[in-house]
């Protein structure tokens, strides 16, 4: 099962009745596959010195919630070979297909969320207790550890690299593998360690001082959006409330998964879906607070994202919330 120690996906977990076809990790035996009470499918192992989890399916609704749970987990890396995801560190960070990213906190929990896409993620947990062995093999990961040049922040991470060509090919020998009782751990412990070892030297090919620098700005403008939101945000604000020009603003949105007008408009939208589902403001009052010219333009908006208009997601909301309350009474 998932361990709560680990990985919580918010639902419950149930063995799965066939193996999972198609998946990096489908050589895994039956007793390692499972899907939650949604029908949503996943292959996860454990061993001493990290943990493994892989989801192939496709997403729907609102998307899927899983919290990556960080006591017993020094850093955690994500392989996103399909689709769209945020990690929330403490604002959230979109990645993109065909991206990897390794990340790690001080707080109890990070949270995850797949959006309504076909999705296709690994996650890869290493244990705390085993951090000073890898650290000797690859000390490039130190400052995800020990929060080096992280300003005193309980949250850390490296840029997000492509997974490229030897990686993938890293991945497709993991995928044949053979795994036999005892043999078989130390076959993907090995295969691990290699993923380690050519992430580590993609890492090192664009960590330069001005990549370093253009991510930090990346990283202070998505906190500036977050924290300014309801002002009217918009990316000359944001320059110069950095102190940059909008030029060199626009650079550090260059190759990152999401442009900075789309990281807006998603925030918004986000931010409305939550306001709609508390169910205390009216439409046309959350499309004043968010800024909008008028509602007819913000509910296209709203409906161009989450493929239904806030009117029917507010209704059914409030439908759910009655709902609940009958079934507890």
């Amino acid at each position: 099962m998932f361990a709560a120690a680990y990985i919580d996906l918010q639902k419950k977990i149930l063995p799965a009745d066939k193996p999972i076809r198609g998946a990096r990790l489908s050589f895994l035996p039956l007793q390692h596959h499972y899907s939650n009470e949604d029908g949503f499918e996943g292959i996860y192992i454990e061993f001493d010195e990290f943990v493994l989890l892989e989801l192939k399916q496709s997403v729907t609704g609102g998307g899927q919630r899983l919290d990556l749970m960080t006591e017993h987990v020094a850093f955690w890396q994500l392989y996103q070979f399909m689709g769209n995801s945020d990690i929330y560190l403490p604002h959230n960070l979109p990645l993109s297909d065909n991206r990897c990213i390794s990340f790690s906190s001080q707080v109890s929990k990070i949270s995850l969320i797949l959006r309504p896409t076909r999705q296709w993620i690994i996650l890869i947990g290493y244990k705390k207790n085993f951090t000073s062995d890898l650290l000797k093999e690859f000390p490039m990961l130190g400052s995800l550890v020990f929060g080096a040049d992280a300003d005193h922040s309980t949250w850390y991470w490296e840029p997000d690299i492509s997974i490229n060509h030897s990686l993938r090919e890293v991945w497709k020998r993991i995928e044949r593998t053979i795994y036999f009782p005892f043999r078989g751990k130390a076959e993907l412990l090995l295969h691990v360690c290699r993923l380690l070892d050519e992430y580590c030297k993609q890492l090192d090919k664009q960590s330069d001082q001005s990549e370093r620098s253009m991510l930090g700005l990346y990283h202070k403008a998505l906190a500036y959006i977050n924290d300014n939101l309801l002002d009217s945000i918009n990316k000359e604000m944001v320059a110069e409330g950095l102190n940059v020009s909008l030029r060199t603003l626009t650079r550090a949105f260059e190759n990152r998964p999401i442009k900075i007008v789309d990281y807006i408009q998603r925030l918004k939208l986000n931010h409305a879906r939550d306001l709609l589902y508390e169910g205390e403001m009216s439409i046309e009052a959350i499309s004043n607070l968010l800024n909008y010219p008028n509602r007819k333009y913000f509910s296209r908006e709203f409906k161009k994202y989450f493929f239904q208009s806030p009117s029917i997601f507010k209704k059914e909301m409030e439908f759910f919330k009655v709902q609940g309350e009958d079934d507890e009474s």
